[in-house]
């Protein structure tokens, strides 16, 4: 599947996960930020060999996806850090379908965040990279991994 997939299985998620909380900026259109509101960016990486010795290989494209939270700049962390949570939660460990669709069976997977790491290193899990002040905000980035499978 395309970059493309991988962008509309992200944002199919966590709007579903993130509902009407704030205004949410997605990662292919305009967004002008306000006060609680969040932006997501979505970065493609490194292609690793998945399996091996079968006719079709996996593939495992190795993905971030960033969120910036932007609250009032004179409130300090405690704006931010209810946002950083919730969204820390529902994106911790969760396996999606090709549809955006949280699932449990590994069979259908298509993307993974907190995917184990480069070469079956501990996994990655979603965690704060950034808090810096941007008048009028305080931006905080949320960078979570994930692991998109393919087929080659």
């Amino acid at each position: 599947m395309t970059l493309d997939a991988e962008r509309k299985v992200v944002e199919t998620f966590f709007r579903s996960q993130w509902g009407t909380t704030t205004k949410i900026g997605f990662d292919a259109q305009t967004f002008t930020p306000e006060a609680d509101s969040v932006q997501l960016t979505i970065n493609p990486g490194a292609r690793l060999q998945g399996t091996m010795g079968r006719t079709r290989n996996r593939i495992d494209n190795i993905g971030t996806l960033v969120v910036a939270i932007y609250t009032d700049g004179a409130k300090g962390s405690s704006a931010w850090r209810k946002h950083a949570e919730t969204i820390i939660n529902f994106l911790h460990g969760v396996t999606l379908d090709s549809q955006g669709v949280a699932i449990t069976s590994h069979e259908d997977a298509f993307l993974r965040f907190s995917p184990t790491g480069i070469n079956g290193g501990s996994p990655q899990h979603p965690y704060v990279s950034a808090s810096f002040k941007d008048a009028p905000f305080t931006i905080t980035n949320i960078t979570a991994p994930f692991t998109r499978y393919s087929l080659a």
